[in-house]
């Protein structure tokens, strides 16, 4: 964890929206990003509308907020989040009744829901448009920047953000 926090660290989910999104995650990792869980084995054919999904969520790097867990259903994989994260980078992978599960199951739980759209990728094509629809309907926010760069700070600033120690008075 960062020992210069002084703040209250929100758990984080961060669910990638098909392989694209899960490689992404791996500039996170070097960008020094910690303490977030993350969602694995999403693909575009993980959650059809009657699908019952089961998914593993891992620390994103070294040490998340909770252990590693398989075989979750929606709403395990949501539970004791402060805030759900569903990334995309190419929009023709994105589940859209994956979207809708998760952020029914998390603000159930009274998860905040964000959308962080990194480079979007085939934005311009029918199943791109009707996943940033998907997107739009299931999050309290939507954010879209161009590189992880950026996605990584974001993060960070959603768990709390990195904090200098303060002097005592």
């Amino acid at each position: 964890m960062n020992s210069t926090r002084r703040s209250y660290e929100a758990h984080v989910l961060l669910l990638p929206l098909g392989a694209e999104a899960a490689e992404a995650q791996n500039a996170f990792v070097t960008r020094g990003l910690e303490g977030v869980m993350t969602v694995r084995g999403v693909s575009r054919s993980t959650a059809a509308e009657d699908a019952d999904v089961r998914l593993a969520s891992v620390p994103l790097a070294g040490c998340g907020w909770r252990p590693a867990a398989d075989g979750l259903s929606v709403t395990g994989l949501v539970a004791d989040a402060d805030m759900v994260v569903l990334m995309a980078t190419d929009l023709a992978e994105v589940p859209a009744a994956l979207c809708a599960a998760v952020s029914d199951a998390a603000r159930a739980g009274g998860a905040l829901i964000a959308a962080l759209v990194v480079g979007s990728k085939n934005w311009d094509t029918p199943h791109g448009s009707s996943a940033m629809a998907a997107l739009r309907e299931a999050a309290d926010m939507l954010v879209v920047v161009r590189g992880a760069e950026l996605a990584s700070s974001f993060l960070d600033v959603l768990r709390g953000g990195a904090r200098e120690p303060v002097p005592a008075l």
